[in-house]
């Protein structure tokens, strides 16, 4: 039995994102106001993060120096990759009310360690990444939001309408190997209005308290629990929250990049910032991950003679090279082409990917290079699963990790339609609970089991090759 009760503890940062995990599985938590976070006061949190290279770096945020990295009779200081300081609200922001960016944390940086099997940041132990991962969580739109633009405001302080604290407590028990994020992890945009408690005293904005209050905060433990891979969502584009996923999460590595660069040629307000080279990530001698960051293409498609659609069509070539390395790959954005968009009538709807045309353009109906078995994404707010009759990879959306649900798909109806033509499906099935993914690697391939937020089962599917059966 869970009781509910304070953990005294030399990293309060952790233990107090475990004791939340562990409360939310207890049910012990119950809607209130939230307290203004307090000053940051040393190291907040630490994790382990896929790079381009490919390789692994540890990150920190602290509200102090950075801190020394240790492990078996060695230590590395973490090198800076983002002080303290305040920024102009984001180019493009959309949202009515404003206030200038407020970063009071530091970001630190250390390649791990090859000989390490771990490595110590202050109290926090962070396993090195396994060589072949077999248990990979993968969560995604987990943010809770506030957008007043859209007169959308979440309970951000009720468990049960923004559920991502119980979803990461679910994930923690089951001890994955890795855990993906697809994106979109920022939704806090605007302030709660006066009187309506579900978000009360919520931080809002594009700074840090933000980021804290909405992804990192709620996070600490598996954070540290086991590395990570980040996807970019349109959250993250610089014109939204692109400030702190470049000082925070962005997989290039060194000082943090800038939303502010212009690009050579760039339009539409797209800052060189926007743009991350895609990268890979091994999961064994045969299989990998692809990263690709389709943050700001979002639901419109540069046109064809733009320097934008040159950019993104290189980017694509980079993938074929990528998909090439290993017999099979999946293929990570947070924008699905081969997806339905859900709606309250549970009609299915278009995807309404901007990426799409480039895909068609790269690689034909098949939208994706030879290799590709699957693809991840998120950006739709359901968990849904698309097996195809037709030559098209597997399609799996994992949007369901908290930020306010859109509606439902009907699976007949889905099973009537195709998601773009020519793409026949021959499995579907979709969840609006909230909730994340399990894949499991098996001799045949992956299985895969989604949950809600009870750790009860939605979903249980096979994936071989291509083929996905439910």
């Amino acid at each position: 039995m869970i009781h509910c009760a304070r953990f005294p503890s030399p990293s309060f940062a952790v233990l107090t994102g475990l004791l939340a995990a562990l409360l939310a599985v207890a049910g012990c938590t119950t809607p209130s106001p939230a307290a203004p976070p307090p000053a940051p006061l040393g190291l907040q949190q630490a994790w382990v993060q896929a790079v381009a290279g490919p390789g692994w770096v540890v990150r920190a945020l602290t509200g102090e120096a950075c801190p020394t990295m240790r492990w078996a009779g060695a230590s590395a200081v973490m090198q800076e990759r983002s002080a303290p300081g305040d920024e102009p609200q984001p180019p493009g922001k959309k949202q009515p009310a404003g206030k200038p960016t407020s970063f009071t944390l530091r970001a630190c940086e250390a390649p791990f360690p090859a000989d390490a099997t771990s490595v110590q940041v202050g109290a926090i132990t962070l396993n090195a990444p396994k060589a072949e991962p077999r248990r990979i969580v993968v969560i995604g739109d987990t943010g809770c939001r506030l957008k007043a633009s859209g007169r959308n405001f979440q309970p951000c302080n009720d468990p049960a309408g923004w559920a991502f604290p119980r979803v990461l407590a679910r994930a923690l028990v089951l001890k994955p190997d890795l855990v993906i994020h697809v994106g979109d992890y920022h939704y806090r945009e605007s302030p709660c209005p006066s009187g309506m408690a579900g978000c009360a005293q919520s931080p809002w904005g594009y700074g840090d308290d933000t980021w804290q209050a909405d992804f990192f905060r709620p996070a600490t433990a598996l954070l540290a629990a086991a590395p990570w891979v980040f996807v970019r969502g349109n959250h993250e584009a610089c014109s939204r929250a692109g400030q702190g996923w470049l000082r925070y999460l962005d997989a290039e590595t060194g000082p943090a990049r800038a939303c502010a660069q212009a690009g050579p040629g760039l339009n539409d307000g797209i800052s060189e910032g926007d743009f991350t080279a895609p990268f890979a990530v091994p999961l064994s001698s045969r299989s990998q991950l692809i990263v690709f960051d389709s943050s700001e293409v979002g639901d419109a498609t540069p046109p064809v003679d733009s320097p934008a659609w040159a950019r993104w069509r290189q980017q694509l070539d980079r993938v074929t090279e990528l998909a090439s390395q290993r017999a099979q790959s999946l293929f990570l954005s947070h924008h699905p082409s081969l997806a339905y968009s859900p709606g309250a009538s549970g009609k299915p709807g278009p995807a309404r990917s901007g990426l799409t045309p480039l895909l068609q353009d790269a690689f034909g109906a098949r939208l994706f290079p030879p290799g590709v078995q699957a693809t991840l994404h998120g950006h739709l707010h359901i968990h849904q699963v698309l097996g195809f009759a037709s030559n098209q990879p597997a399609s799996l959306v994992i949007g369901n990790g908290g930020s306010a649900t859109t509606g439902r798909i009907d699976t007949r109806a889905a099973l009537a339609a195709e998601p773009l033509p020519g793409a026949s499906l021959e499995t579907f099935q979709s969840h609006a609970e909230f909730g994340f993914t399990l894949l499991t690697a098996t001799p045949q391939g992956w299985l895969l089991r989604a949950f809600d937020t009870l750790g009860q089962p939605l979903t249980s599917c096979s994936l071989a090759g291509q083929k996905l059966r439910c």
